[in-house]
């Protein structure tokens, strides 16, 4: 091989090791804008809530997301979760509801203990309420609005929400218990089908004791009953209907019932009013869905134009926010977001000396991990030695 050749190829192979021996040294650390910052958070939380009062809700999750992943321990990151589940709550929609859903039980866990948790779980209700249709439509909604009333109720019951959540559980149970009848009256008038309407009828009675048909459940379950050979069982259920709801248009065939299975008509056991029901215009909207339901346009923490409830926010000061039980449960997936419970450090015997007035001429005590910085130096700079001179021989 002749000498011209074995140059060029030398050359070439300077050319392709020079940028990868070069990328080995050391690299300019990109800057990360979301870095942590002390007194970072509260400015994007308060950047956030503006983006939402002008109903860029978008642009403002992202804001809130950027407080709840880089600052873990904020005291601003419970009313972050809280703005962002608003905010869905406030666009509405059957997707951004769901979303709303979502980040209230997942505010729920997280902060079980917070002054505002039974407004939230009333609020997962009330997400649910808004998907509501007409009684005879699909009821799937309804039934998972009661479900989450009925265990808001249990969970709040020293709360000053409760009436709230007492009242649409009967309003919820109202459309419940209209789509159970309405299955009811199927099954008995048009198909005779007296089993598969006692079970609905039965539902009824046990677990909607606020319908405002009850008189006429208890006045068809004693009927079905009757067609399947129970008298006495439906002498029961009779009986119940003209003593308990002796004012209805059901009480007088009730008593034409127990007259003719031989048994005693009871006296009044009170002197209510018979129970209400809608007028032809009211029968009408409940078809197309108007369900009469007391639903909340805001949020837990945003109104309805995106503003912040100052009573709500100030429940719990963001001082304050950060002690409560379950904030600390709540971690990013970063490095830089773990939190140890080490001690702060402590000044070293040299200063301590110095503030308690020791001698300046007192040595420090010497740190064992010192030494290990500069043999690393000594290490990269001989290293860098070495890799200048393999190319400068080269060159040479």
């Amino acid at each position: 091989m002749k000498l011209g050749n074995v140059v060029i190829i030398v050359f070439a192979s300077i050319l392709t090791l020079g940028p990868a021996l070069t990328g080995c040294g050391p690299k300019d650390k990109v800057k990360n804008e979301n870095a942590p910052t002390p007194g970072r958070d509260k400015e994007l939380y308060e950047q956030a809530s503006k983006k939402a009062e002008k109903g860029r809700y978008d642009e403002a999750r992202l804001t809130y997301n950027v407080v709840i992943s880089t600052y873990p321990d904020s005291p601003f990151l419970p009313l972050a979760k809280l703005a962002i589940a608003d905010s869905f709550y406030l666009e509405g929609g059957a997707s951004n509801l769901q979303q709303a859903i979502g980040g209230y039980k997942d505010f729920a866990q997280y902060f079980p203990t917070h002054p505002q948790i039974c407004e939230v779980k009333h609020m997962i209700a009330q997400a649910f309420m808004r998907q509501m249709g007409a009684y005879n439509r699909d009821i799937s909604n309804a039934k998972q609005a009661e479900h989450q009333l009925k265990a808001a109720e249990q969970a709040c019951r020293n709360s000053e929400t409760l009436p709230k959540i007492k009242s649409d559980l009967e309003r919820v149970q109202q459309v419940l218990g209209l789509h159970e009848l309405d299955i009811a009256r199927f099954y008995s008038d048009k198909r005779q089908a007296y089993k598969a309407s006692e079970s609905r009828l039965r539902d009824i009675i046990s677990n909607y004791p606020f319908f405002s048909y009850t008189d006429e459940s208890l006045y068809r379950l004693g009927v079905v009953l009757i067609e399947q050979e129970q008298p006495e069982e439906a002498a029961e259920y009779f009986t119940r209907l003209v003593r308990d709801y002796s004012k209805s248009e059901f009480a007088e065939k009730g008593k034409e019932y127990l007259e003719k299975l031989g048994k005693p008509i009871p006296e009044p056991g009170n002197d209510n009013a018979a129970p209400e029901r809608p007028n032809f215009m009211g029968r009408f909207g409940l078809i197309l869905g108007r369900n009469g339901l007391d639903i909340s346009e805001d949020g837990v923490l945003l109104s309805k134009k995106g503003l912040e409830k100052e009573d709500v926010k100030e429940s719990v000061k963001p001082s304050e926010a950060g002690n409560q039980p379950g904030t600390r449960a709540v971690r990013a997936s970063t490095k830089s977001a773990v939190v140890t419970d080490q001690p702060a450090a402590t000044p070293t015997p040299a200063a301590g000396q110095a503030a308690n007035g020791a001698s300046a001429n007192q040595a420090p005590a010497p740190e064992e991990k010192s030494a290990a910085p500069k043999k690393d130096e000594k290490k990269d700079s001989k290293k860098k030695k070495e890799k200048k001179g393999f190319l400068g021989g080269i060159f040479k």
